[in-house]
């Protein structure tokens, strides 16, 4: 299986993305266990062509867009000024704004652009020969130039919220991993040190939430232990993964760097900053809570092998808190029995 530099099998990261958003599973998107991807752009092109092949079956989206055209006859609001303009008059024509229901949607033009930006990268030929069949469904659609687009301004109604997923993935696809080479073809970069954390967090807590639903996961916010005149002037406490069951809480920080420890004078030590941040968590959640409250820096193993998958406990003012690491160089089962044993903690 191949590796990411960072040692993740591109497999497990498919995985990861499945649990990050949950849409791929509830969609069959990975209903089988995910072919040995070579890099970020097979992996990327599969959940496309598996996307999008699902939509096509429940049919493309269609809406309302706004066009201007010279026609021969009125059609919506006459456009006064561009029909003088174009001395359409003269030509016994007028020129009119008015709105067509069409395919022609810009989420249809992103995911159309975006899977012909797959085809130029570096997939397998299976691939290739998927997406060109899928991008003739969207011969009515045009095209639209990726690095315009306003992600976060993108709206979706009831007939297009499931399109949500997909642009998520074309999102992932242009902004962070897309770079032309010097003959034009594309390349797509692995997941850097700035795409894995978030993915991470979010992969873990959707885990729990499908797997562990009794434990009621959630992010939630943790609110400081005074009044609430002085937390204004306070930031904002939000968890990455809180667990709960009956009288016991677990307040897990999720944590991915390139090293879990750092060293200082040959000596390798927890990053401080995280501990002490879990201890206001925990401390702060404690005069919330009227059970047992514990923490656990949840660390993505890496090569320097210090914290070991067990992990490491003690006891701070009365809490248990706990510093593990979850290995996800391995195959998937090997992470969900590890993410299990963290849930059995409390259940």
């Amino acid at each position: 299986m191949k590796f990411y530099k960072n040692s993740i099998p591109v497999g497990n990261i498919y995985y990861m993305l499945a649990y990050a958003f949950r849409d791929l599973m509830e969609q069959g998107i990975v209903s089988v266990r995910p072919e040995e991807f070579d890099n970020t752009a097979q992996l990327m092109a599969e959940i496309i062509i598996r996307g999008v092949s699902y939509q096509l079956k429940k049919g493309l989206f269609r809406g309302y867009e706004s066009c201007t055209d010279e026609l021969s006859s009125v059609r919506g609001r006459i456009n006064m000024s561009e029909t003088v303009n174009r001395c359409s008059h003269i030509r016994r024509k007028i020129v009119c704004d008015f709105d067509e229901y069409t395919d022609d949607t810009l989420l249809n033009r992103i995911l159309r652009s975006t899977m012909l930006l797959l085809i130029r990268s570096d997939i397998k030929p299976r691939q290739v020969s998927d997406l060109r069949r899928l991008v003739t469904y969207f011969g009515q659609v045009s095209d639209i130039a990726l690095s315009e687009i306003r992600w976060n301004s993108l709206s979706y109604d009831r007939n297009s919220r499931e399109y949500r997923l997909l642009m998520s993935v074309c999102r992932i696809i242009c902004e962070n991993m897309l770079h032309s080479t010097e003959n034009g073809d594309i390349i797509l970069a692995d997941f850097g040190e700035e795409n894995l954390p978030k993915l991470y967090e979010k992969f873990i807590l959707n885990y729990f939430a499908v797997h562990h639903k009794n434990l009621s996961p959630a992010s939630s916010e943790i609110k400081w232990a005074f009044s609430e005149s002085c937390s204004k002037l306070f930031p904002k406490m939000q968890s990455d993964i809180m667990l709960t069951n009956g009288n016991r809480r677990l307040i897990i920080d999720a944590k991915f760097y390139s090293h879990t420890t750092v060293q200082n004078y040959g000596k390798h030590s927890v990053h401080s900053h995280n501990l002490y941040q879990l201890f206001t968590y925990v401390m702060n959640e404690s005069e919330a809570f009227s059970g047992d409250v514990s923490g656990m820096l949840l660390y993505a193993k890496t090569n320097d092998d210090i914290i070991p998958s067990e992990g490491l406990s003690v006891n701070i003012c009365g809490k248990a808190f706990a510093v593990r690491s979850l290995d996800l160089r391995g195959d998937f089962d090997s992470i969900c029995r590890q993410l299990d044993s963290t849930a059995a903690l409390i259940e």
